[in-house]
């Protein structure tokens, strides 16, 4: 059996269909992270789940982008009706099985379903509508707050797709473009920010879909990167201890600036950079060869794989188990919680996700089979 490879050799940095290593354990750890923030530390540090999520949407942008690219240098286009078809086989089967229970338990116990609340979440506009209910002083009905993710991914790929078959699959033009949702981005929260000072006191500018872009837009900036020359010799320069422990040491001082106004303006931007060279290190190099190796272990690739499963149904396990809270000590609730967690979230993948999975590879484009059949043929 070949072991994996640990990062991608020089010949394999530019877009193509395949196995990206480190990208699944980097899931596995975004998700770890999520889990620890919302259910085994304190209210008082429950934002360092945001970290987690920084790191979803960036491996996102990233990924989509290099397979879209990759597919456009294999066909010469990108299908748009193929890629919506596999977002919503990659994403709607999890989420109409855990509503779909969800509506059930709260029509059985008498509780009042709003339309509203469903529809935000199969049309994607859950985090307008908590911004709303915030307002409002109110919460959603539903448990799906953690789902504002999701629209703000949604989002992002209704716009960013079409840009890139705008521009014709051209690398550089489309690094301008992220790079210009970079800065829209910051000017829109500093904008919002300036005409009303008390929304750095909330959670407005972190739900809200237009100043988060950047935050997968720093994702595309990289797989932009890969296709330029210049592109490459920047992640060449990246590729360095120095350059990974300053993204490290640039992450640690963003959580550490306790001030407001700098959390929901300025540290979006400032951890979106951070990021660049910690992902080109453990993607693109080894410059601790340990933390590849941790990355690519077959635990770190599970949890990645089930990662999306675990987020969606981790969101309502209290919601389903209401007599937790009352039975338990704080730190037995928090095992419970993360053990039915997962149990619910293997469940889900193994039988309602991956089988949709199967389905969604058959509908990988063409470009991308011819890839993945010359690939075995080299081998």
């Amino acid at each position: 059996m070949l072991q994996r490879q640990l990062s991608l050799p020089r010949a394999d940095w530019s877009a193509r269909s395949g196995i990206v290593p480190s990208l699944d354990g980097l899931r596995g750890v975004s998700v770890a992270i999520v889990l620890i923030g919302h259910l085994l530390l304190p209210l008082s540090l429950v934002g360092i789940s945001a970290l987690g999520l920084k790191i979803f949407f960036f491996i996102s942008g990233f990924l989509i982008t290099r397979l879209l690219l990759a597919e456009n240098k294999a066909n010469g286009n990108i299908s748009l009706p193929d890629f919506y078809i596999r977002r919503l086989l990659r994403l709607y089967p999890v989420i109409i099985v855990y509503i779909t229970l969800v509506v059930a338990v709260m029509l059985a116990r008498n509780q009042m379903v709003k339309p509203i609340d469903v529809a935000s979440v199969f049309f994607y506009f859950v985090n307008y509508l908590t911004v709303y209910y915030d307002k409002l002083g109110q919460s959603m009905g539903l448990p799906v707050g953690m789902l504002w993710s999701l629209s703000v991914e949604e989002h992002f790929y209704l716009l960013a797709p079409l840009a890139l078959v705008f521009v014709r699959g051209d690398a550089r033009k489309m690094l301008a473009v992220a790079l210009a949702i970079c800065v829209a981005s910051l000017s829109l929260r500093i904008i919002y920010a300036h005409f009303d000072p008390g929304i750095v006191n909330t959670l407005e500018l972190y739900w809200r879909s237009e100043t988060r872009f950047d935050c997968i837009a720093f994702g595309v900036v990289l797989a932009c990167l890969t296709e330029l020359q210049v592109g490459r010799r920047l992640i060449e320069w990246l590729s360095t201890r120095w350059a990974f422990c300053a993204g490290v040491a640039m992450l640690l001082i963003s959580f550490a600036i306790r001030d407001n106004y700098f959390q929901n303006t300025w540290r979006f931007s400032m951890q979106g950079l951070a990021l660049v060279p910690i992902v080109v290190g453990l993607v693109f190099a080894q410059p601790f060869p340990i933390l590849s190796r941790v990355l690519n272990s077959r635990a770190l690739i599970w949890l990645g794989s089930i990662s999306y499963s675990l987020y969606v149904w981790h969101g309502g396990v209290t919601f389903l188990f209401p007599w937790l809270p009352a039975s338990l000590s704080p730190p037995l609730l928090a095992c419970a919680e993360l053990g039915l967690s997962f149990a619910l979230a293997c469940l889900s993948f193994y039988v309602v996700e991956r089988p949709i999975l199967r389905l969604r590879k058959r509908l990988m484009p063409h470009g991308g089979k011819k890839q993945a059949e010359a690939a075995m043929a080299k081998a």
